[in-house]
This record gives C-alpha cells, structure tokens and sequence, in this order.
C-alpha cells in the first residue's frame, strides 16, 4: 500500500528541542567559561535529561505499516498486526482492541499517541460550536488502513475468533532505552559523588 506511517503528539518533539536548545546552552555556557569541573558534574545530569526527554516525549509513537499498527512506547514496543484488530476507537485517547488466539481481548492505549482534542470549532454558520470530525483526527489514518486491510481480504483469518493462522501479538522491550537510560543514570552517580 504506502510506506509507515508515524503518529505522535504534535508536541512532543517540539517540547523535545526545546529542552535540547536549553541544556545545550547550559553546556555551552560552561564550556565557553572553561568550568570544566562544572562540565564533569553537570554533564552527565544534563544529557539525562535530554534523554528523558526523547525517551518520554519524542520517541513513543504509531508506526501504522500496511499490515501492522506497532505502538512504540517508553519502554516496550507492542506490534498488533491488523487481522488480530477488532476494534479501533479514536477519541482523546486511541484505544485499540486486539483478539489472542484464545479469543482473550487485549485493549492497548498507546502512550503519547495523538488524540482528538477537547476543544470544539466554530461551525461558522450560526457562531456556535460542533465536534470535531473524525476524519480530522491525528491518528485517522490508522483506522483508514485497519478499515482497508478488512476490505481488501474478506476471506482473511477471523479477526475476533480463534483463528491459528494469524499473527501473534509481540511484545519486545526496548533493551537500548532502558541500557542507555541505566548507563546515565550510572554516570550522573558517579558524578556527584
């Protein structure tokens, strides 16, 4: 169909440089007054919470891929290939509904995944106010690619029975997210001690 697509919150990368610009110029400051002491100490704190903040806010997303929606989040990633999908509801949280072989539901919540905002628009009309539509919802193409794989192959796997040829639900943690955030963690002790 098409290549993946990678649903976030609009703020979350935004939020992301921001604290990057403002480290950095923590950083530089004291590298430009040649407080290398300070550099040593504070260093290592400063690039955790650079770290946290991609860990937290930029990283966690939908990656919707033809056959699979993968919810990646802090510190696991959950890949649900769509024939295991019974049900996607967008609202201000995305909620998806997956099926085990056993017929056993799993409901997921993405972290960080876009939802439709609070807010209402102005119809323009008579100046009062109407829902948003839901084919303005950040995370709509999720479920255009969900409605059209279930289209496409009506005499697919059931997606709420007990179907054995399906794929599995994975579960895979983010062993370089949780390495990476132990070894800073390690550093900025060994720093302030």
């Amino acid at each position: 169909m098409s290549a993946p697509i990678i649903l976030r919150q609009r703020s979350g990368p935004i939020i992301t440089v921001i604290v990057w610009a403002f480290l950095a110029f923590l950083l530089g400051d004291a590298l430009l007054r040649g407080a290398w002491d300070t550099v040593g100490r504070f260093g290592p704190a400063l690039l955790l919470i650079g770290w946290v903040a991609f860990a937290v806010l930029w990283r966690p997303a939908l990656v919707v891929g033809t056959d699979e929606v993968e919810v990646r989040e802090i510190l696991r990633t959950i890949s649900v290939p769509f024939t295991r999908i019974r049900d996607i509801r967008l609202g201000s949280v995305v909620t998806i509904e997956a099926s085990s072989p056993d017929g056993a539901t799993r409901t997921i919540r993405p972290w960080n995944a876009p939802g439709m905002p609070r807010r209402k628009i102005d119809s323009g009309l008579t100046g009062g106010t109407r829902p948003e539509s839901l084919d303005n919802h950040p995370a709509f193409e999720l479920l255009r690619r969900w409605e059209h794989d279930q289209n496409d192959a009506p005499g697919r796997e059931m997606r709420a029975g007990t179907s054995a040829g399906a794929e599995e639900v994975r579960t895979r943690w983010s062993f370089g997210v949780i390495g990476v955030t132990l070894v800073l963690v390690l550093l900025v002790a060994i720093g302030f001690i």
